[in-house]
C-alpha cells in the first residue's frame, strides 16, 4: 500500500477502512467495557483509601478518575447497544429492502405522515451509523476533556495557594494585585477559547475578530 496521504490509493484505503471500522469499534468497546467492570472495585478501594488518609489531593484525583470511569462505561455501553441496533437494521434491510410505501397501500394521510416522520429506511441506517461512530469517538474525547479541565483547575488552585501561603497581601499589595491580575487574565483567555470551542470555531469565522483571537488561540 502507498503510504503517501496525497495518493488516490491511500484515500481509497481510508474510505474502505472507515466503512469497516464498526468491527474495530465493537471489539475495542467490548474489551474496554470488560476492563472497566474489572477496574470498578480497585478504583473504589483507592478512593476510600485516599479519603481515609485525609489527603485532599489524592481524594480529588481518584474522584476525577471515577467520574471518567462512569462517562466512559456509559458511553461505551450505549455505543454497543446502538451498534447492535444498527447491525439488526442492516440485516433487516438485506431481507426487506428499503420501505416501499406504495406496496404498503396505506391511505394518503398515513403515507404522507410516515414519509415525513419515518422517511427512507436507508436514511435511518445511515443516521444510526453516524451516531455510533460519533459516540465512539466522543467516548474517548470526553476523557481528555475531563483531564484537561482537571489540569486547568489544579493549576488555578495551585496559583491561589501560592498567593495565599507565600505572600502577605496586606504588606505586598502590588505583588498581590499582579498575581491576582495574572490569574484573572488566564481565566478570561481560557473562557474565550472555550467559547470558540463550544461555538464550533465561531471566533475564527469573522476576519476582524479572527485577527484579535489568533494570538490567544
Amino acid at each position: 500500500m502507498n503510504n503517501d496521504y496525497r495518493s488516490p490509493s491511500f484515500k481509497r484505503w481510508l474510505d474502505k477502512l472507515q466503512q469497516e471500522s464498526w468491527q474495530l469499534e465493537l471489539i475495542i468497546s467490548g474489551f474496554a467495557i470488560y476492563a472497566l467492570i474489572l477496574a470498578y472495585e480497585p478504583l473504589e478501594l483507592l478512593y476510600e483509601t485516599a479519603k481515609a488518609s485525609q489527603i485532599e489531593a489524592w481524594r480529588v484525583i481518584w474522584s476525577v478518575v471515577q467520574v471518567m470511569w462512569g462517562i466512559l462505561i456509559f458511553n461505551l455501553v450505549l455505543h454497543v447497544i446502538l451498534r447492535g441496533l444498527w447491525i439488526g437494521a442492516v440485516g433487516l434491510r438485506y431481507v426487506s429492502g428499503d420501505i416501499d410505501y406504495k406496496a404498503l397501500n396505506y391511505s394518503e394521510k398515513f403515507t404522507t405522515y410516515l414519509k415525513k416522520n419515518v422517511g427512507s429506511f436507508d436514511k435511518y441506517i445511515g443516521q444510526l451509523e453516524k451516531y455510533c461512530s460519533v459516540l465512539f469517538a466522543i467516548s474517548f474525547l470526553l476523557i481528555f476533556y475531563m483531564l484537561a479541565l482537571y489540569i486547568i483547575m489544579s493549576l488555578l488552585a495551585g496559583i491561589i495557594i501560592l498567593i495565599a501561603t507565600n505572600f502577605d497581601i496586606q504588606h505586598n499589595i502590588s505583588v498581590g494585585i499582579a498575581l491576582v491580575s495574572i490569574l484573572l487574565i488566564c481565566c478570561l483567555l481560557m473562557l474565550i477559547v472555550f467559547i470558540d470551542f463550544i461555538g464550533q470555531g465561531i471566533l475564527k469565522k469573522n476576519k476582524y475578530i479572527a485577527k484579535i483571537y489568533f494570538p490567544i488561540y
